[in-house]
């Protein structure tokens, strides 16, 4: 999260839909392979939310990381 933005990039889901896009046009550091992208604030994308079993893709999983403010 502290590197410098240096490419524009268009974040998509795994639907296949147009409209499936988490980020558009955004300035982002340069991505490899093995990166991982948080997602802050989920909406759609949460548990309860998600359609089940939409295009047959499995269950969602969900990942809660907490931070302690100490």
């Amino acid at each position: 999260m502290q590197d410098p933005a240096e490419e524009t990039v268009t974040i998509v889901g795994p639907l296949c839909t147009p409209l499936d896009r988490l980020a558009d046009r955004v300035a982002l550091p340069t991505a490899a392979v093995g990166d991982v992208i948080a997602i802050f604030a989920s909406g759609a994308y949460g548990a309860t939310a998600s359609p089940s079993a939409f295009l047959g893709h499995p269950p969602v999983r969900e990942v809660l990381i907490g931070a302690n403010h100490a």
